[in-house]
């Protein structure tokens, strides 16, 4: 279900919400901790077939330290683009924008209209929720995608 965003009108519930893309990382939620919470949902799962995901880390040195405990592995096996550092989709950098229509599940620590590509759509959230969201394709509470053994 697509929501409508501006006036009264009926919406649907949150986690009927469709996205057509994710984007985990900017210097706000890209720290290790961040991408170690969104890596441990990921593990072992893939992102929904269509889904265009995304990992930019917060610094080159936060993007090492998750190369060296194997967290861009499993990003890049569930099917994200692991990226440089930088700005990227947090602003609309280069071509790492939406189209007019498209929703992005993003961690980036702003949202107003346009920011991530005319006419495109952005809902704000954790990292671990992103995660989620990349899994299913929808707005998810990631507490349906955890085990006994994660935290929350």
């Amino acid at each position: 279900a697509r929501a409508r965003v501006h006036g009264p009108q009926a919406r649907p519930a949150l986690q009927d919400i469709e996205i057509d893309t994710v984007f985990i990382g900017s210097c706000t939620n890209g720290r290790i901790e961040d991408l170690r919470a969104a890596a441990a949902i990921l593990k072992g799962k893939k992102i929904k077939p269509g889904l265009r995901a995304m990992v930019v880390p917060g610094s080159g040195l936060v993007r090492a330290q998750a190369e060296e405990e194997g967290l861009a592995d499993i990003f890049k096996e569930a099917g994200f683009e692991w990226r440089l550092a930088g700005c990227s989709m947090c602003l609309a950098m280069n071509p790492d924008q939406l189209s007019p229509g498209e929703r992005c599940a993003a961690t980036s620590n702003r949202n107003f209209e346009g920011r991530q590509g005319r006419g495109g759509r952005t809902h704000l959230m954790s990292p671990q929720m992103a995660a989620a969201a990349a899994i299913t394709g929808r707005l998810t509470d990631v507490r349906e995608l955890m085990t006994e053994s994660e935290p929350a």
